[in-house]
């Protein structure tokens, strides 16, 4: 899995060169049915492509000018509901402001994907009206478009729909209360706290792992004694989001709680809880963080160039710097040699001041299931045209 994800990073890296070399205007003795195809291969790049390679390629389309935007505003009228989410999807990746009007009406196409894929790109627009465009939208017969309408206001910090948002914490669709959790926190909503610290009992691992990860924003403290607990979900992203939660709220009395999570046997909670320790910044968590100095598991989603995941033993480092006061010449952006220079000081470090060597390499858990590497990561956020979410 980790090969593979390199290898479709490097591969979106090559296109997004290619594509970027691409002439953007027509040339000399081009037809403007080539030009036309040009511009279709190019939004089919962006609609489904990687994340890098839909920057590159939208920022290729904002430079072909109005023949672009006349192609997508065809789409938008297109008798096949897929072809008018993929157009909404690019006229939100472009992201200029002519493409508001027409995805403004696909707000009210029949078709709940197509609805639900205008409303996100709207959200990339980011504009002063964005916001008020989509609020009726939580109201939607559909699910996919309250979801991504409820996460797009999250996201867009427009608390004055809070009211509406909290609602849908309890709607039927587990989607919906996916999405209104993700907004809850990102608003900050203090109302929300008591339904999302009921959602930590949720049978479903991504409404707890949501609910989480919205407490830990809104901050509120008396919802700690909740948190902490998720520090032993049988999910490993629960675990994961309750250790940064707790860092993030610098619950000073979870420190042994954390240093437990240091020895977790998914790598994604050991990362987790080394950082949290880093915040809170306890010298009774050196030992704990010196036994992660060789441990080179990939730690979560954090990537470092070139196409690098950050790994446990990196946030052992960082977080020891953050104790001490002392990076000693660590940097999780240095190349691998300058890396692991930095990373046998620590150990040297740790072996005075622990009195136990460190290793150079080693695993000190077997890989399981329920392992970061091993395991499927959560959807992204974004709805797809194809799945409508």
């Amino acid at each position: 899995m980790r090969i593979e994800f390199r290898c479709s990073l490097i591969f979106a890296a090559i296109c997004g060169v290619l594509l970027a070399s691409s002439p953007a205007r027509a040339v000399d003795g081009e037809s403007a049915d080539a030009y036309l195809r040009r511009i279709k291969t190019l939004a089919g790049h962006v609609a489904n492509g990687t994340m890098e390679t839909r920057r590159t390629t939208a920022a290729l389309l904002r430079t072909m000018g109005e023949p672009v935007l006349q192609y997508l505003e065809s789409e938008l009228k297109a008798p096949e509901p897929d072809r008018r989410a993929r157009a909404a999807l690019v006229l939100g990746e472009i992201g200029a402001p002519a493409v508001h009007a027409p995805l403004r009406g696909a707000l009210k196409d029949p078709e709940g994907s197509v609805r639900a894929q205008a409303v996100a790109a709207i959200g990339k627009l980011g504009t002063k009206e964005s916001a008020a465009e989509i609020a009726p939208l939580l109201d939607d017969r559909d699910e996919a478009v309250r979801a991504e309408s409820a996460r797009v206001l999250g996201e867009l910090h427009a608390a004055r729909y809070a009211p509406k948002i909290e609602r849908l914490l309890f709607d039927p669709s587990e989607k919906v209360r996916i999405s209104a959790l993700a907004a809850a926190g990102n608003l900050r909503d203090m109302a929300a706290v008591p339904a999302a610290a009921r959602a930590l009992d949720s049978p479903s691992a991504p409404v707890r792992n949501n609910a989480v990860i919205a407490l830990g924003k809104i901050g509120d403290r008396s919802s700690l004694p909740q948190i902490r607990k998720a520090l032993d979900d049988a999910d490993q992203w629960v675990r994961s989001s309750a250790a940064a939660a707790l860092g993030e709220m610098r619950d000073g009395e979870a420190a042994p709680l954390l240093e437990k999570a240091a020895g977790d046997e998914s790598a994604c909670v050991r990362g987790t809880a080394a950082s949290a320790l880093g915040d809170l910044g306890a010298e009774r968590s050196i030992p704990a963080l010196c036994a992660l100095l060789s441990d080179p598991r990939p730690s979560g989603f954090a990537l470092l160039g070139p196409y690098r995941r950050t790994e446990v033993r990196d946030e052992a480092a960082e977080a020891l710097g953050k104790i001490t006061g002392d990076p000693r010449g660590f940097s999780k952006a240095a190349d691998p040699a300058a890396r692991e220079e930095a990373l046998q000081r620590w150990r040297d470090w740790c072996e005075k001041r622990v009195g136990t060597p460190v290793p150079k390499s080693q695993i000190p858990n077997p890989k399981s299931q329920n392992d970061a590497e091993g395991t499927t990561m959560p959807a992204p956020e974004s709805p797809s045209p194809r799945s409508g979410d």
